[in-house]
């Protein structure tokens, strides 16, 4: 049965989706199958994957309003990824979804259906603590929260641990944060540096994973050639955090403490 992990920050442009998709890569190129679920009306991980979002019939927003069958909508690439996509009208969905019962677990219900076939399943959240956001974690067995090194990050990991508690006492008392992702980091920059030392002072709770990826505009260039990173003909700054981050989640070894951090 599979481990649902949603990628999850209110801030927007942190590395959500650009880590969602090649980490899924990674855990397929280690023998896992994996199940992505597009939760960003942007459709971002749709692109990234290979697929035009606005060219398919049937997304993750037909699941959550009109209970397709997420077997039904189900897309496939040559890296070994299966994905639930999104577009522009999941937008709608949270409005719709306004008096539906049980409203806060469409994604859970989702999820359910299809866990039993995959190893890893992960949510890529929209960059918001809406509705869907809230379906995502109450969906979800661990949350990874990917923080670029700024400080507007750290604010929004703030009101994202919030919300994680207050999902956590009513809808998934489950629920555990795997630990926080630094992307983005920026190894010329004292900035940088102070933001990746400040991670485990500002929340000395919280597990911060030791695969720190590099800012690098071979991420950009990937995601623009609807390819992985790890394609990409020369060794990418970073590329190998998520190789290492994907065998950390199989031995399950997230929440071990870990002295140094690795830059990759």
């Amino acid at each position: 049965m599979a481990t649902v992990f949603v990628l999850a920050n209110q801030k927007g442009g942190v590395g959500k989706t650009t880590s969602t998709y090649n980490l899924g890569v990674a855990l397929a190129d280690i023998g896992q199958k994996v199940l992505l679920v597009d939760l960003d009306p942007q459709g971002g991980l749709t692109y990234y994957a290979g697929f035009e979002p606005e060219e398919i019939g049937k997304t993750i927003y037909h699941c959550l309003t009109r209970n397709t069958k997420p077997r039904d909508i189900l897309v496939s690439n040559d890296y070994g990824i299966d994905l639930l996509p999104a577009n522009i009208d999941l937008s709608l969905a949270e409005f719709e979804l306004v008096n539906a019962p049980a409203r806060e677990r469409r994604i859970t219900r989702i999820v359910n259906e299809v866990r039993e076939s995959y190893d890893f399943i992960l949510l890529d959240s929209q960059p918001s603590l809406g509705l869907l956001t809230i379906n995502a974690l109450a969906a979800a067995d661990e949350v990874i929260i990917p923080v670029s090194c700024e400080f507007l990050s750290i604010r929004g990991t703030r009101a994202l641990l919030k919300l994680i508690a207050k999902v956590k006492g009513s809808l998934n008392s489950k629920l555990k944060i795997a630990g926080l992702l630094p992307t983005m980091f920026d190894t010329r920059t004292l900035h940088g540096r102070q933001i990746l030392e400040l991670l485990d002072t500002e929340f000395p709770r919280l597990y911060v994973f030791p695969h720190t990826v590099a800012r690098s505009i071979r991420f950009a260039e990937s995601a623009r050639a609807q390819a992985p990173v790890f394609e990409a003909k020369i060794q990418v700054p970073g590329a190998l955090a998520y190789r290492e981050l994907a065998r950390e989640l199989v031995k399950g070894k997230t929440r071990i403490s870990v002295f140094g951090r690795k830059v990759f």
